[in-house]
């Protein structure tokens, strides 16, 4: 019994020992996520997903090494979950969302909701993790969305572009300890209470080559005591392209009624050359720098010496001794301890090798691989390895790292044959410490042709080609030109135009082995009526043949007649114009949902409604101009909840076709995910017949189908502060448009968003006009008159001159068949008793011809030979 026991007792010691000897993440960790399955999770959300809510204590996810490409939400109500990864340079969590791409349920992405991951529940911890969005320099793309309290990172990589780390919660406490942050504007943002102890913070140089940028944008809120603090960081030498400031103060322009108080200290820091010597900015002229507190203490250079500060903007402030010494996580944090969430939480650690933005740039022979490392460590050797298989590697470079200050380097290799490729990879590595390989990039030269957008159906009538629309081509690695050929009867343009059919195809010049985006305009012009379809051919020696659908049909009849039924001008009040109302329809005014006009005070040149701008509105109920989702707006992406509502109403004994809806709209003083989509519904959008416009033109001409005003694919509009003159034209149901029956109405609602979260953001609306005609000979209240119209001569084989009473403005001459259905419309010159109008392409028949004005109707039949 004694040796049973013993042996016993000395097991429990060998598991203890080993237990000791074991990573803490590995054996505390309560789930494990692992891509091969070797894990009780493969994705990172259904590990989230399992974890107890409510927690008081720590909940460890265990993240072996991977690339995991998914969309991570931590809810408000998951607290005290742990991510500890098993590599800070093999554990990615990553995305590529970002403000203004569509989202698969509708509408777009804004910047807060761009986030690969958002943290809103409290108490989170992540260690060994790199947090990423692979969009680029721009537009805004978060890495990573932190709204909750005391959340903490340590040794963590967050890699990004524009905003890669949204630090947020109007003075939440967020701590982050030995991590790497990277990105090219504004890209430590928000107004929580964050401290930076001991991090990298690489400035990029930017890819369009501009010359400055901004590393901070810290929207501390009124009364809050601290905003950003950056303890012993340091800001490395970038290739020397774009320097920065330290900060500008995002929501302090001037605009705002209470504009944030924004705080950003740096103490003890290191700055390389990539710091501006003015060190900070305003955000416009109008910023009150009274309310800032951007401030340093000992920044320095390289060797240790105090940095020359001298040419900072004097409305910063360097700190003394006794004011640097309060910046204490105590003071910070007040009763929360970031330091006591782990064992060797705040102290010092040796830095992984991780090597950060690799990736290759061709030019006219070589190609050049660019890559810095995230923690500066002297003596890594790095090598470039190669293959055209994606499978044997071969070494084609190697570069040392001579010291711990230049975290930035490169090599070339050969271009790839033309039509072929290379596969590389970079490997990083220092004896003692453990090697990091990169994922594998491709340098291609394989010829590849892309299309943007596709094409609705095409309607023709008899009086000539249908209406153009559009899609966007472009080309890359061509070794010949693009070739574009459309089926018959259709053609194509590339400058809506000259027009080439399918026995004249339209040939793309490559340059330097691309072609340029380039609008490819299309139209039927058929010579005889039916349906036609066939799809546009693209093609070019070595690529794929991409192809687009073109399908429509040309009608034995002439287009429609399409006038002013309602108009809405939005300058003095929301009434609609009684002098350009149709008899056709009846009186409205529109309604707003979640919607409310400027106040006029917080930008005085924007009230309610203005003769330049029209209608001023935004989701504030006090009429401030607030948009964003803290302040109950829709913020940059479209809502269902929030919009302002037009109504179509025919009239009694009517009977009218509603085809198109045109307004004047941008908004004031932002571009930011500034949208428009517009609905209708025959049933108040009781039922399911809720429908989208289905494009037609703006300003800049025909709107592609990535923009043409539905819901998930809205007009981008405009900045425009001294005037509003943008006008879009938007079609219902294509060409053929909406009927209403007497007292049936159409019920059309304009859906807003706006990406900035700044008071004094309004929308502007003006001239809102809906058109279509009166289909039915008895629609009018105007009977028609019981003297005969005289129109000569009858039979006409074509040309048939109608005398009327002295033409008026907005007269014009009619022609419709015996059932009422209006085949064609002609103006009048005012003041003419007589006009000549072309009818050789009517087919034979008997007709209606009626002449029009706003108190005469006189109609005489007439025979076409």
């Amino acid at each position: 019994m004694k040796l049973t026991l013993t042996l016993k007792n000395l097991l429990a010691t060998l598991v203890v020992a080993l237990i000791a000897t074991v990573p803490f993440s590995v054996v505390a960790q309560d789930l494990t996520v692992a891509k091969d399955g070797t894990g009780t999770h493969i994705t990172v959300q259904a590990a989230i997903d399992a974890a107890p809510t409510n927690r008081t204590t720590p909940y460890v996810i265990y993240i072996k090494n991977g690339v995991y490409k998914e969309k991570i939400s931590i809810a408000s109500n998951k607290t005290f979950i742990h991510l500890v990864g098993e590599s800070v340079a093999n554990t990615i969590l990553t995305h590529d969302d970002y403000s203004g791409k569509a989202m698969p349920s509708g509408g777009t992405y804004g910047t807060s909701n761009s986030a690969s991951v958002t943290v809103s529940g409290n108490d989170f911890f992540a260690k060994n993790i790199t947090f990423e969005n692979t969009t680029g320099d721009a537009p805004q793309a978060l890495a990573i969305n932190v709204n909750s309290d005391r959340a903490a990172f340590k040794n963590c990589r967050f890699l990004g572009g524009q905003d890669t780390v949204l630090a947020n919660g109007d003075g939440k406490r967020q701590y982050f300890k030995d991590c790497y942050i990277d990105g090219v504007v504004d890209f430590i943002f928000g107004s929580s209470r964050a401290v930076f102890e001991d991090c990298i913070i690489y400035a990029k140089d930017r890819k369009d080559n501009l010359s400055g940028s901004y590393i901070t944008a810290a929207n501390t809120q009124q009364g809050q005591e601290h905003g950003y603090v950056f303890k012993n960081c340091i800001i490395p030498a970038n290739r020397g392209v774009t320097t920065y400031v330290l900060g500008r103060p995002w929501q302090n322009d001037g605009t705002q009624t209470n504009p944030a108080h924004n705080k950003t200290v740096f103490l003890n820091t290191i700055m390389s050359s990539a710091v501006k010597p003015e060190g900070w900015a305003k955000w416009t002229a109008q910023t009150n720098t009274d309310i800032i507190l951007y401030a340093e203490y000992k920044s320095k250079n390289y060797d240790g010496s105090l940095l020359d500060v001298s040419q900072r903007v004097a409305w910063s402030k360097q700190l003394t001794d006794t004011e640097a010494a309060a910046y204490t996580n105590s003071n910070l944090f007040g009763d929360w301890d970031p330091c006591g969430i782990e064992s060797g939480m705040c102290s010092a650690q040796t830095p992984d090798i991780a090597v950060s933005n690799f990736g290759g740039t061709k030019g006219s022979t070589n190609t050049t691989f660019r890559w810095n490392i995230s923690w500066p460590i002297a003596d890594v050797k790095y090598e470039l390895f190669r293959s055209d298989d994606n499978s044997t590697f071969t070494k084609v470079g190697e570069v040392p790292a001579a010291d711990a200050q230049n975290i930035n380097f490169q090599l070339t290799d050969a271009l790839p044959a033309a039509g072929s490729k290379y596969y590389y990879y970079l490997q990083a590595s220092k004896d003692g410490l453990a090697t990091h390989t990169t994922q594998t990039v491709e340098i291609s030269r394989v010829p590849t042709i892309t299309v943007t957008g596709s094409l609705s159906s095409f309607t023709q009538y008899l009086d000539g080609p249908s209406s153009a629309k559009i899609y966007t081509l472009s080309g890359i690695n061509l070794t010949d030109n693009i070739a574009i050929t459309p089926p018959a009867p259709f053609e194509i343009s590339t400058d809506g135009t000259t027009w080439h059919g399918n026995t004249s195809p339209v040939v793309l010049t490559q340059t330097n082995n691309a072609v340029a985006n380039t609008t490819i305009y299309v139209r039927l012009n058929a010579t005889a009526t039916g349906i036609f379809s066939g799809n546009i051919s693209h093609s070019s020696t070595g690529a794929n043949t991409v192809n687009v659908a073109a399908a429509g049909e040309k009608l034995s009849e002439y287009p429609r007649n399409s006038v002013v039924l309602q108009q809405w001008p939005l300058t003095e009040n929301n009434q609609d114009n009684a002098s350009v109302r149709s008899a056709g329809v009846v009186a409205s005014v529109p309604t707003f949902k979640k919607l409310y006009v400027s106040n006029g005070t917080t930008v005085p040149a924007f009230p309610a409604y203005s003769a330049s701008h029209g209608q001023a509105f935004s989701a504030a109920a006090d009429g401030s101009g607030l948009w964003g989702t803290a302040s109950g707006g829709p913020g940059g992406n479209l809502n269902r909840a929030f919009f302002e509502e037009f109504k179509v109403t025919a009239a009694s004994g009517a009977s009218v076709r509603v085809d198109s809806i045109l307004v004047t709209s941008a908004f004031y003083n932002t571009s930011s995910n500034t949208k428009l989509g517009i609905v209708y519904s025959k049933t108040g959008f009781q039922t399911a017949d809720s429908t989208n416009v289905t494009g037609g033109k703006g300003p800049a001409g025909i709107l592609p189908s990535t923009a043409n005003g539905a819901f998930a694919t809205p007009i981008i509009l405009a900045n425009q502060n001294t005037g509003t003159n943008h006008r879009f034209r938007v079609a219902l149901n294509d060409a053929d448009g909406v009927m209403l029956e007497a007292g049936e109405t159409l019920s059309i609602r304009l859906y807003f968003s706006c990406g900035s979260s700044s008071a004094g953001r309004y929308g502007l609306l003006k001239d809102v006009e809906v058109k279509g005609e009166n289909m039915s000979l008895l629609s009018s209240k105007l009977p028609v008159s019981k003297e005969q119209l005289i129109a000569y001569p009858n039979p006409t084989e074509g040309r048939l001159t109608v005398v009327h009473p002295a033409a008026v403005k907005g007269a014009s001459i009619a022609v419709y068949t015996l059932l009422g259905a209006k085949l064609a419309d002609f103006a009048t010159q005012s003041g003419v008793t007589q006009t000549t109008i072309e009818l050789n392409k009517l087919v034979t028949g008997n007709y209606v011809v009626i002449y029009s004005d706003d108190k005469t109707r006189i109609a005489s039949r007439i025979v076409k030979q």
